[in-house]
């Protein structure tokens, strides 16, 4: 069971994390600016990051089924909040169809965790772990990802 549901993680959080750190943007350009609301979205995209990869190592260290479901839960809101947090503020034009397909990806993530809870409550770890995989919506979150830490970092 932990070895699926890590592979799983992994994969979530590759996709949301670049392979390398990097600086956060300066803040020096003007409210409003295409650059401003660049590093603006790419300080969210780190954020998401940090978020995803802190609560997904409670999947991995779960112990038995009632642990997972709780952390499969958990997970679930991070997945949602961090497509709310995606949303929240400006976006450059260039960026926004980027932008768009992560909130939608994070969004399927969310709904993929939602339904793994049931069969993890039932100790049923295969079927929860075909619940979280959703390799479009993966490729999605490394595809967009990819896209926004090109253009602000």
């Amino acid at each position: 069971m932990k070895a699926v549901v890590a592979v799983l993680v992994l994969v979530l959080v590759a996709g949301c994390s670049s392979a390398r750190p990097r600086a956060r943007p300066s803040s020096r350009n003007p409210p409003g600016s295409g650059k401003a609301s660049c590093a603006e979205l790419y300080a969210r995209l780190q954020q998401v990051s940090a978020t995803v990869s802190s609560s997904s190592e409670l999947l991995t260290n779960s112990l038995g089924s009632q642990q997972l479901s709780a952390g499969i839960a958990l997970e679930e809101e991070q997945l949602r909040q961090s497509a709310r947090l995606m949303a929240s503020a400006p976006v450059p034009d260039t960026l926004a169809a980027a932008n768009r397909q992560l909130i939608g990806a994070l969004q399927a993530m969310a709904a993929d965790f939602a339904r793994a809870k049931a069969p993890a409550a039932r100790s049923d770890y295969e079927a929860a772990s075909q619940a979280m995989t959703d390799k479009s919506a993966v490729q999605n979150i490394v595809d967009a990802s990819q896209k926004i830490e090109a253009a602000c970092a």
